[in-house]
């Protein structure tokens, strides 16, 4: 028999038998090894007719099925592993050595994960979702949501953001009643808590109709120096040791008219160490005695002498900490705290202004400051010099500006703002020259509207005007106003006056917003400028553009109705009315002495139902009345004061 397969393995081109038993690596094959392997070779030779199935199935490609069992595929990789190395790679070759590309599947639609497998709601999913209700005004139903929601998915940064959206919609009760309610839970506030809700209160302006708001106010203060003491007993370098939250209390101090308590919070702090005053402290500072001055006694002089007090020991302390150099903010708030001091206030202000924005009082060229010039401190300076009635050194600013570089601030930084405290000082100095000076101005402003990048910022408005034309009033300068007239309307003035050819004045087309239609309180000094030259074609003139544009028109609001009106707008409205009705019957009664020998008939005419509206407007039975609402009764007004034109004659 051995003989016989040593003849059968022979004649199919095999290694001979006696061969493998005399190779050395045949010695160590197991019998199990060797009895597979010449069950492989001898298959490979002779047909498989141990297959079962039916055998009147033909052994074709087309009916024998090709597919293999797990069972199989098992046994023939284990068989593939006890394989000779030789062998193993000879059947390798030829194969790809890297494995195939993962197939991606995608998820089914339809397929729904088990409760099992559920991810549990995380906290920042939580915060989420509750400010998406507090954005569609459900802030009850965020709360709602809060309470409902899992611990675990419950922490303090969650409460937070709950009691932000709270003070953001003047809910002030419900944010403290959360904060009552997230310590009732386990959860301890932080100072971002704190501080989030002092910023929060900050939003108070009339303290007086929210006492109880204040008492929490005061019990918060005290828990957030518990919550201190605490974290310095744990870990005196935690985080959490910031004196932020302080900032937002001060503020909150200086809205309430609580001078004293602003520094004994501020004495109360740390000398040195992470709760020490720092820029945000110092800002606070500077903004709550300047808000407080109100109530005080002592008025602006305490508070400037307390001003300077503060910046010299913010100063002092910027030079062991360069990390607490005062910033834009808190140069601005210093700048208004010393506002309403005495002279070495204003000088030690000026002084500031120069160190740290390159502004020089009584220069003509500026200089690098420590801080670039922005458009909020250039802003605040401005405000500065007319609370201070330095008015020279406003209009020194400026021209200094104009000629600075772009990169420590330039006039690219100018805008509206700006150029309307210019002509208040401007205005208050009250030089030759005022309406031509005022003129040019705006003249300047448009043409840097269409230059600029940022145009519209310096787009004059409906302020911008009126300031125009008082300086025009002012100075008796009538040519000036009718070319501000001009300017801001697009109308051609020289078809109102006296022998013009158009019969309808003619008006240029714009675009949207470059014209401006002009209330009662620019034409009453429109008025008053034709009147103050005592040039009666002047007053003709004026006339004319009163009558073509309506006193109707001049009084109408910028709402559809009366319901769109404050208390405060209707007194405004009525206050200017007066004193345009005021301006019409002075320039018709100069214009119509000597029995109307200075005007045409018709136009006579025309004027005298002016007249009669002029009267209207400032007549003693027209009063204030609020608007009815719900909950509160019409109220009757006080008049404003107003001395009638043609009934105190001396006042003229």
């Amino acid at each position: 028999m051995l003989r016989n397969a040593t003849k059968t393995t022979t004649s199919r081109g095999s290694l001979p038998f006696e061969r493998v038993l005399s190779s050395s690596s045949a010695a160590s094959f197991s019998l199990k090894s060797f009895s597979t392997w010449l069950e492989s070779q001898h298959s490979a030779t002779q047909p498989d007719h141990t297959t079962p199935g039916p055998s009147v199935l033909p052994s074709t490609r087309r009916c024998a099925s090709t597919r293999r069992s797990p069972y199989q595929k098992a046994t023939e990789e284990s068989e593939f592993a006890q394989l000779p190395r030789f062998l193993r790679r000879q059947k390798l070759q030829g194969k790809p050595s890297a494995a195939p590309e993962a197939v991606a599947y995608t998820r089914s639609k339809n397929l729904s994960t088990a409760k099992s497998e559920m991810r549990p709601l995380e906290p920042h999913i939580l915060s989420g979702r509750l400010k998406k209700l507090a954005d569609v005004g459900k802030v009850d139903d965020a709360v709602v949501m809060l309470k409902n929601a899992p611990l675990d998915a419950q922490n303090t940064q969650v409460w937070n953001t709950l009691i932000w959206e709270a003070l953001k919609v003047n809910r002030y009760q419900l944010a403290y009643q959360l904060y009552i309610d997230m310590k009732r839970r386990g959860f301890s506030p932080t100072s971002r808590t704190y501080q989030t809700f002092f910023n929060g209160l900050c939003r108070i302006e009339e303290w007086t109709t929210y006492p109880k708001q204040l008492s929490n106010a005061h019990s918060l203060y005290e828990g957030f120096q518990r919550h201190i003491s605490s974290v310095k007993r744990s870990d005196p370098e935690d985080s959490d040791l910031t004196p932020a939250a302080l900032a937002g209390y001060i503020r909150l101090l200086g809205s309430a008219g609580r001078y004293q308590e602003i520094f004994d919070v501020y004495y109360a702090m740390d000398q040195d160490g992470p709760m020490a005053p720092n820029r945000f402290v110092w800002t606070a500072m500077f903004q709550a005695i300047a808000v407080a001055k109100r109530d005080l006694t002592e008025g602006g002089a305490k508070v400037a002498a307390d001003a300077r007090l503060l910046w010299t020991q913010m100063i002092k302390a910027s030079k062991k900490n360069p990390e607490l150099v005062p910033d834009s903010h808190t140069v601005c708030a210093a700048l208004m705290a010393l506002s309403d001091g005495t002279k070495q206030d204003v000088d030690l202000a000026l002084k500031i202004i120069t160190e740290y924005y390159g502004l020089v009082a009584n220069g003509a060229v500026s200089q690098p400051g420590i801080l670039p010039l922005g458009p909020e401190s250039l802003n605040t300076i401005f405000q500065f010099c007319n609370r201070t009635k330095q008015y020279e050194h406003a209009m020194q600013f400026l021209q200094q500006v104009k000629r600075r570089p772009k990169e420590i601030g330039g006039s690219g930084i100018l805008d509206r703002q700006h150029m309307e405290e210019v002509l208040k000082a401007d205005l208050a100095l009250n030089g030759p020259g005022l309406g031509y000076h005022a003129l040019d101005t705006l003249e300047w402003m448009l043409r840097q509207e269409i230059t600029r990048e940022n145009g519209p910022k310096i787009r004059p408005s409906v302020v911008t005007y009126n300031l125009v034309m008082q300086a025009c009033w002012r100075s008796a300068d009538w040519p000036s106003a009718v070319r501000a007239f001009e300017l801001m309307t697009g109308f051609h003035a020289h078809d109102f006056k006296d022998g013009a050819v158009a019969q309808v004045p003619r008006i240029d087309a714009r675009g949207a917003g470059r014209s401006l239609q002009p209330n009662a309180e620019i034409m009453s000094s429109m008025l008053r400028a034709a009147f103050a030259t005592r040039n009666r074609a002047d007053m003709r003139q004026a006339l004319r553009i009163v009558h073509f544009i309506g006193l109707d028109k001049l009084m109408r609001t910028r709402g559809t109705g009366a319901q769109h009106e404050t208390n405060r707008i209707m007194k405004h409205r009525a206050l200017f009315g007066k004193k345009l009705g005021s301006a019409v019957l002075e320039t018709f009664d100069y214009v119509m002495a000597e029995n109307g020998k200075y005007a045409k008939p018709d136009e006579a005419a025309k004027w005298r139902q002016l007249a009669k509206q002029a009267e209207s407007l400032i007549s003693d039975d027209v009063d204030i009345v609020e608007i009815p609402r719900k909950g509160k009764a019409p109220w009757v007004g006080d008049k404003p004061k107003f001395q009638h034109p043609r009934r105190n004659a001396e006042s003229r």
